[in-house]
């Protein structure tokens, strides 16, 4: 019992390998698209993905803005945690995209798959897909993988091609494929969810909805986090007004009556000009 998230290059050849092992293991099988979908259905922001090879669609930096006044960054990012920590609860599960795992970092019962290959393989691939001019396949692939890059540094602050960021990083230009898959099925076979880890789960599952209703309810709490610790659930942020920092903790305690909680949540009213 496990989950696999597949982060990958652009035209690596990931989404087959993925959709490959599910097949092998019997898991579920969620593309990217498809966890997009339930994304905008959850956070009702539509941010759908210019092309099919990008972890994701990232942001001009006016859009980012917009999204920062308007509170919408925190809606997607709050309704993208649900949905992957709801998908991983049951278990299972192949993800591909979104940079998935890097929600689930201290799952060890989550294995982080990273795809790279080197540029003329995917060139190549690119082409035998019907883009015949190699010089626009270049284009188009170093295009999407800085539109990945970016999403994923908007997302979570990290350099996706840092191999610390993941637990396996594949090279599939220079492995076989069934090589791969023999390796990834055998690994991912051997990880079994303790007691603990079913825990850990279940809190992040509780924090991620108080936190999603909190921001549907128009809270005026910026930088709203909320998380379990020692079966303490912590708020915390900064609220404009005092009743705003107590709606948020009314929010949570409609969700979680038999919870402590602690409201850390410091009050930071604009300053008048």
């Amino acid at each position: 019992m496990a989950v696999v998230t597949f982060s990958r290059e652009a035209h690596s050849g990931t989404q087959d390998l993925a959709r490959l092992l599910a097949l092998r293991l019997g898991y579920r099988y969620v593309s990217r698209d498809e966890l997009t979908r339930f994304v905008s259905v959850r956070s009702g922001i539509e941010r759908q993905p210019q092309t099919d090879e990008t972890e994701g669609r990232s942001l001009s930096l006016w859009e980012q803005l917009g999204e920062h006044l308007s509170g919408e960054r925190e809606s997607y990012v709050s309704a993208l945690r649900a949905t992957i920590t709801e998908l991983a609860i049951a278990d299972n599960v192949v993800i591909v995209g979104h940079g998935a795992g890097l929600f689930l970092n201290e799952l060890h019962s989550v294995v982080r798959v990273f795809v790279v290959a080197a540029l003329a393989d995917r060139v190549a691939r690119l082409q035998a897909e019907g883009q015949p001019d190699a010089a626009r396949a270049r284009q188009a692939i170093e295009r999407e993988d800085r539109e990945s890059a970016e999403y994923l540094r908007y997302l979570f602050g990290i350099d996706w091609l840092d191999p610390h960021q993941w637990d396996i990083v594949l090279n599939i230009g220079r492995l076989h494929p069934e090589a791969c898959l023999d390796m990834l099925e055998r690994y991912t076979r051997s990880l079994v969810r303790d007691p603990a880890e079913s825990a850990d789960l279940r809190h992040q599952q509780l924090a991620a909805r108080i936190e999603q209703a909190a921001i549907n309810s128009d809270v005026g709490v910026d930088k709203l986090a909320i998380r379990l610790d020692d079966e303490t659930l912590v708020l915390e942020g900064e609220a404009l007004t005092h009743d705003d920092r107590e709606r948020a903790e009314a929010v949570a305690r409609a969700l979680a009556p038999e919870t402590v909680i602690d409201n850390r949540i410091v009050l930071r009213p604009p300053s008048s000009a």
